[in-house]
């Protein structure tokens, strides 16, 4: 088991997800990652009334080794767009133990 791997955790609009994840594994050359889409809602305080926001996100998780964390945070920081005003969110925490990260396939006929 390895120590000290991070887990970075991204929150980005619906759809962008797949894009992201496969530019990370292209550009690169990470595999150890991950995705979902999440839905919920919240209230709301723009115009000084409660009111109801629904709101739909995709998840994107990244299991990255220490070494590599600040390149592959900052990577999915822009890739995201996460740079403009309420796009998304991104954070980054230390793992307890972790297996370590997926090897890369294997090249077909190898």
């Amino acid at each position: 088991m390895r120590a000290h791997d991070r887990l970075i955790t991204c929150f980005l609009p619906a759809g962008d997800a797949l894009g992201v994840l496969e530019r990370l594994r292209d550009e690169l050359g990470h595999h150890s990652m991950a995705y979902h889409h999440a839905r919920g809602v919240g209230t709301g305080t723009r115009t000084g009334r409660r009111r109801v926001v629904a709101a739909e996100r995709d998840v994107i998780t990244v299991l990255a080794p220490a070494e590599r964390a600040e390149e592959l945070f900052r990577f999915l920081f822009h890739a995201c767009g996460l740079d403009k005003p309420n796009s998304g969110m991104i954070f980054m925490e230390k793992v307890l133990r972790s297996a370590g990260t997926v090897p890369p396939p294997a090249p077909p006929g190898g």
